[in-house]
């Protein structure tokens, strides 16, 4: 029998699968990205893209014979008529159509380089099929923005009896509606509730009683506290968990899910039996929201049509009603007293038509008052003090 085969160590040989060479692979992965980025392989570019004619030997030429054809000859230059005047020169007018920005010719001119780079790759049997050639974009949701304007007139006419001679009875009920309006702000004021006082009414405390109320503000339970604090201190022990009680509660996060699982299903086919009754709540919901959308769009007229919009902290405040009294009727304008605040009346015009803000005049401060100090007054307080105090100790 001849010798077996000599046993070697296979403890520095190297699996064959997993020292394939892959240069091949990555040399073709490197050559197909490099035609992507030049534009597609050679193969597919036209020969006009490839080659050109050179005719760099005929410029030289060229130059001559548009040199020689420029010439002017003599007699010509001398029967030429050239006036003294320089000719009027007509401007050039703007074209209506503009430029082009240089950005989006570039953008277009990428995108179309993207497109034909790219595969044209789609569902041929798809109903609804978007090219990115087509431009279709989603419209974005902009939110309208509410126009502020007021739609008050630009100058307020007044009732007939704030004329400077109404009637009798137009003259009474403009007299009642100012007195309307003047009672609904006292009654307003009435309705709001009082102001915090600054200064409580109160009963002196005796000294007993403030004796027994300092023992009760600071007065503790004995032994309360020590309690507290070794619970505070005792250490929290941690059980630790075995399989047994995670596979327990593995398995109860399992039942909880089946049955919520269950309770789903249970109420998606309840759901599904009362698919009328669903619409008509579904109907009835909706005509619910029309008409609160229909109320809230006649409060807003109602209140647009009462006054400006508020532009800032302070709402508008119209002006009360300028009617004259019984006695100051007269009939005749020359009678009349002369009006003083027509730039007042103009600033609030504008605040009501909500152009400018409306605003409110400050109150003057009160000064403080000014508290001043004699040079060693604190001394001699503190002299006398002391000269009492020794007198008394004297004594």
């Amino acid at each position: 029998m001849g010798k077996g085969k000599k046993k070697t160590s296979r403890k520095g040989t190297k699996a064959w699968r997993k020292n394939i060479s892959n240069k091949e692979l990555d040399y073709y992965i490197e050559k197909v990205a490099r035609e992507e980025r030049s534009g597609g392989p050679l193969d597919s570019v036209p020969d006009e893209d490839l080659f050109f004619v050179d005719k760099s030997s005929d410029v030289s030429l060229i130059k001559k014979t548009a040199r020689c054809r420029g010439k002017v000859l003599k007699s010509d230059a001398i029967l030429e008529r050239q006036s003294l005047v320089p000719p009027l020169i007509s401007t050039k007018t703007k074209s209506k159509r503009g430029k082009t920005p240089k950005t989006k010719v570039l953008a277009y001119v990428g995108e179309k380089v993207k497109q034909g780079n790219a595969q044209e790759t789609f569902d041929i049997w798809a109903d609804d099929v978007h090219h990115e050639s087509d431009g279709s974009k989603k419209k974005l949701n902009m939110k309208k923005v509410r126009s502020t304007e007021c739609p008050a007139a630009a100058v307020e006419v007044d009732i007939a009896g704030c004329s400077f001679n109404p009637s009798f009875e137009e003259h009474q009920e403009a007299l009642g509606l100012a007195v309307a309006q003047e009672m609904q702000k006292v009654y307003k004021q009435q309705l709001e509730p009082p102001p915090i006082p600054v200064m409580v009414p109160g009963v002196p405390v005796e000294e007993e009683d403030a004796f027994f109320l300092d023992v009760d503000d600071g007065a503790e339970v004995p032994g309360f506290g020590e309690e507290q604090d070794l619970e505070t201190s005792r250490p929290v022990k941690i059980k630790k968990l075995t399989r047994a009680d995670l596979n327990r509660k593995r398995r109860r996060k399992e039942r909880m899910r089946a049955d919520e699982e269950k309770v789903k299903r249970v109420k998606l086919n309840k759901d599904i039996l009362r698919l009328p009754e669903i619409a008509e709540d579904l109907e009835k919901e909706q005509e619910e929201k029309d008409k609160e959308r229909l109320r809230r769009m006649i409060g807003r007229k109602e209140r647009e049509s009462k006054g400006p919009p508020r532009l800032g902290k302070l709402r508008f405040q119209p002006a009360p009603l300028q009617v004259l009294l019984s006695d100051e009727v007269s009939g005749s304008l020359r009678k009349l007293k002369g009006c003083f605040n027509l730039v007042r009346d103009r600033y609030i015009n504008l605040q009501r038509r909500g152009l400018i803000e409306p605003r409110q005049p400050t109150k003057k401060r009160a000064r403080k008052k000014r508290i001043e100090y004699e040079q060693g007054s604190k001394g001699n307080l503190e002299r006398e003090m002391h000269y009492a105090r020794q007198e008394v100790n004297g004594a």
